[in-house]
């Protein structure tokens, strides 16, 4: 077979497999395997060679979209019901380390990877295969990874905020194997019966990374080399992994294709000495590809088989495989089958950025590396190569969410060859010398010596330069995208000269402001808790900034500056904190280390002096760019009550209103209706408390009658917000009602004509739950 033939069949499967799992549905295999048969038929019939072909590919094209569709629905009925979340259910399995101590040392607990053993039912959930948990403990725990258990757990399907920006956690437990999470109730006892090879494999990992922690503690670096030598990150704290973004050099510490390819590189180096002393021609060859793939095989099981691992050793094992049959391949018909492999292994391996990252880092640099102009000059080719990887990986990191570093060029430039050349050679030798402990301690001391010079010059280096959000969204990264394919066009083709400019729009693309008497009002969705930005022509105001954890999670972190990066939003005119409850004001100290915030206002200043807040409900009325904004009096400054005291916030133009009444309940709801003090058409109304029964008051309703209602609400929260008498309420007004947890992020233009919602919330992805206007099946009146 020819070579161009032979890679348009690759990838012709290739798209097969990677085209469904971004669909918000999924074809049913069997007729995508009825239609592949057709068009075999059709083309064994066929006269014309070149029709042929062209149904043969069409055929493997809905062949591998066939598998894909399979495969997926296969992992969707491993999902746990949304029907059983929060009810217990005793299931048996295997846990999979290692422990991982969360929370710190006031309130710890410890999360774990649990499979079910074949045939597990509970409470009708009775899933094919052995679904994989994520889950927490809150005792001190007695299990033991690679050990059978008995367990009584609260579990739920994959679930997390979607909000523009954000880390979406369901899809990466989606594309990590992962069928649901949840937490222990009960440990109840051990299951009998042999544990495995892969029990023997996960205990054994996981007393070599107790005992690893223990010998390592003594040197500085101990955490970074734990994550080299064992893909175990449990000691990297939250200023390490800020040094390696503010520098682009996150990937130094996750163990995928580089690391593979280094220790990939070092095992050959090895085979090749041994091949010098009297093994030559083929099976010197054949020695070589052994020793190397033999030497990733032991590093990926070291590092705990990961997904990004298992795609980075099919990706070795196939340049080794090519290498013992002495064939003269093509490096890209063999990157081709590497991707080919991989996704028929886990065609959801195309919802991973890691993905994309290596892969495309893999193209950039064959291209480089196949440019006449850069052979034999090493230095020029290292730094061209490095320029081109971080210029054609830009839009790639920001379709992710990535920030860009100004700094990553030089930075990677000397810290891959440091890491590559010196750091995991001696790492790797003093692990080898282990039976001798006072070299392997004098070879660790010198590897913690080197990691002190490039750890002290990240740091020094994410000083120099912030990260960089590019704004402009899908288009942004297009045009990005099409920058890079013209910078890796071949010289002397035309279009060349547009890659600049090209990429100048990726990076300084402009956002969308709201324009003059309007307002841009986005409900993020921060799980059960509030936030909301608005945004008028010049001016910027958030109110509420949503929940903080124990576990170190904040919501402002994870959803609301990546929002405001998205937006282009560098300072803020007001923050308006209603209340003290976590829920709503958590995350304020995470935002504020971030933000400039120009006036603080709250409704319970004693619970924010540290800020030094104003009192919202002493504030008066003001304008920005033709938009009115007001406090209303709730006769509540000194409740006892925090939910009472919240900031009532109104934004109106020509009569057209928005309403965010915090957590205020049906007290503060009486009054405020007695007062008279809100007068005109509510056009869009956030349910105080979250839609809790305690608010929501059937006069409140039915004296605003919202066009639309927001319930700032969890999808499986435990208070079950939104009630359901509330939103019968709002139905039978006629409203329209949007629970984030259901829709994800909600935005909203405010005119003079009303309120109208931008792109209505649909499904993405195939997993996802359809998102539903909660009052239309509440038997609600057209408006």
């Amino acid at each position: 077979m020819r070579y161009s033939s032979m890679l348009s069949w690759m990838m012709t499967a290739v798209a097969g497999l990677a085209w469904l799992p971004m669909m918000p549905f999924l074809p049913p295999w069997p007729i995508l395997s009825a239609g592949a048969l057709v068009s075999l038929l059709v083309a064994f019939f066929c006269r014309s060679s070149g029709r042929r072909s062209a149904l043969g590919l069409f055929a493997l094209f809905l062949l591998c979209s066939a598998w894909s569709s399979a495969y997926c629905q296969s992992r969707l009925d491993q999902w746990f019901p949304a029907s059983l979340a929060g009810e217990e259910v005793v299931l048996a399995g295997r846990v999979i380390g290692p422990l991982e101590k969360r929370g710190g040392e006031a309130r710890p607990y410890w999360r774990f990877d649990f499979q079910l053993l074949p045939g597990q039912c509970a409470q009708h959930y009775c899933p094919p295969g052995q679904p994989r948990f994520r889950l927490n403990l809150y005792q001190t725990p007695v299990i033991e990874p690679g050990g059978l258990w008995r367990l009584r757990l609260k579990l739920r399907p994959p679930s997390g905020t979607r909000s523009p920006g954000a880390f979406d956690y369901a899809r990466w437990l989606m594309a990590n194997g992962y069928s649901g999470t949840g937490y222990v109730r009960e440990i109840l006892r051990p299951v009998s019966g042999s544990v495995g090879i892969a029990g023997h494999y996960n205990h054994g990992r996981s007393s070599m990374l107790d005992g690893a922690a223990d010998d390592l503690s003594r040197y500085r670096h101990h955490a970074v080399m734990r994550a080299l030598l064992f893909a175990d990150r449990r000691a990297m704290d939250n200023e390490h992994w800020r040094v390696l973004a503010a520098t682009g050099t996150s990937h130094l510490m996750a163990i995928s294709g580089m690391h593979i390819g280094i220790v990939l590189a070092w095992g050959m180096l090895l085979g090749r000495c041994v091949s010098a002393m009297g093994h030559g021609g083929r099976r010197g060859l054949q020695l070589i590809a052994a020793t190397g793939f033999l030497a990733a095989l032991l590093y990926a099981a070291m590092a705990g088989f990961s997904l990004p691992t298992q795609r980075a050793l099919i990706m070795a094992g196939v340049l080794c495989l090519t290498l013992a049959l002495a064939r003269q391949q093509s490096s890209w018909s063999a990157l081709c089958l590497a991707l080919l492999l991989i996704l028929l292994v886990d065609p959801l391996s195309v919802h991973s950025a890691g993905l994309y990252l290596s892969f495309g880092a893999v193209a950039i640099l064959l291209s480089v590396a196949q440019d006449r102009r850069w052979q034999g000059h090493p230095w020029r080719l290292a730094l061209v190569a490095q320029l081109s990887l971080i210029i054609a990986l830009a839009p790639v990191l920001t379709a992710w969410g990535f920030g860009l570093s100004a700094v990553a060029l030089p930075v990677n430039l000397l810290a891959i060859p440091l890491l590559a050349l010196v750091i995991m050679p001696l790492l790797f030798a003093a692990l080898l010398l282990s039976p001798f402990p006072e070299i392997s301690h004098a070879v660790f001391g010198l590897a913690d010596a080197v990691l002190e010079l490039l750890m002290s010059g990240l740091a020094w280096s994410a000083e120099l330069s912030p990260l960089w959000w590019p704004q402009g969204g899908e288009l942004a990264v297009l045009l990005g995208l099409a920058a890079a394919g013209l910078m890796l066009l071949p010289p002397g083709l035309p279009g060349r000269v547009l890659c600049l400019p090209l990429l100048m729009l990726l990076l300084f693309f402009p956002s969308a402001r709201p324009a003059l008497g309007s307002a841009l009002i986005t409900v993020l969705d921060v799980g059960q808790g509030l936030s909301v930005l608005i945004e008028t022509a010049e001016h910027r105001l958030l109110y509420d900034v949503g929940p903080d954890f124990d576990s170190g999670y904040n919501s402002a972190d994870a959803v609301v500056l990546p929002y405001l990066r998205k937006r282009g939003v560098g300072a803020l005119d007001r923050l308006v904190l209603s209340h003290g409850d976590r829920d709503h004001s958590g995350s304020a100290d995470a935002l504020i280390e971030v933000v400039p915030v120009n006036e603080l206002l709250s409704g319970e200043v004693e619970r924010h002096r540290r800020f030094a807040a104003r009192d919202c409900h002493a504030e008066t009325p003001w304008h920005w760019d033709g938009v009115s904004f007001a406090f209303l009096p709730t006769g509540a400054a000194v409740s006892d009550n925090p939910n009472n005291r919240s900031c009532v916030l109104t934004l109106a133009i020509d009569g057209r209103q928005v309403v965010i009444p915090g957590d205020i309940e049906s007290l503060v709801e009486s009054r405020l209706l007695a007062s008279g003090a809100l007068q005109g058409e509510v056009s869009l109304l956030l349910a105080a408390h979250h839609g809790s029964r305690s608010s929501s008051s059937l006069a409140w309703v039915k004296t605003f009658n919202p066009e639309h209602v927001v319930f700032t609400a969890s999808r499986f929260n435990r208070y079950a917000h939104p009630h359901h008498a509330v939103v019968q309420r709002y139905a039978r007004q006629g409203s329209q009602c949007w629970q984030t947890g259901m829709t994800g992020s909600l935005q909203f233009i405010l005119s003079g004509e009303g309120v109208s919602m931008i792109d209505p919330p649909a499904k993405r992805f195939f997993w996802q739950h359809s998102p539903i206007e909660m009052c239309a099946g509440e038997d609600s009146p057209s408006r």
